[in-house]
């Protein structure tokens, strides 16, 4: 997968989701609060399907041969590479899918608490987006 769309995509979904739940919720207008937060739970599987492929793994930075040998010859970078600063990212859009899921059923059930749960999903996504714009800012 491309490092533009690994920074990108995520972006986008959240400012769908928080902008649908936003609109719904001013607008009193329930179906687009749960197409809103239905929005992060699937940024969350995406981010879950991220972490889960060989989008990270260390085996992309370093050859085997490498590894083996622990020869790096003196190509040793102290800054982190990009992708691994993009990891907490992912697990925050992670844990905002898992604070979305209730505030999903809440509001389907006309319980106002999904208000707490759709905040606190809002707020961790946003968390992941200033962590993806601080990644760029140090390329």
């Amino acid at each position: 997968m491309n490092d533009t769309l690994l920074y990108t995509l995520p972006q986008w979904f959240i400012f769908a989701g928080i902008f649908v739940v936003t609109y719904g919720w001013v607008e009193d207008k329930k179906p687009f609060r749960i197409i809103g937060a239905t929005i992060l739970v699937i940024l969350g599987i995406y981010s879950l399907f991220v972490l889960t492929g060989d989008y990270f793994a260390s085996g992309n930075f370093l050859t085997p041969e490498e590894i083996a040998s622990e020869e790096l010859d003196d190509e040793i970078i102290d800054e982190i590479p990009f992708q691994v600063k993009l990891i907490p990212a992912y697990w925050s859009f992670v844990v905002g899918a898992i604070l979305a899921m209730p505030a999903i059923f809440l509001d389907i059930k006309n319980n106002k608490k999904y208000r707490l749960f759709i905040l606190l999903s809002g707020l961790v996504c946003l968390f992941g987006f200033f962590v993806i714009i601080g990644a760029i800012r140090m390329l």
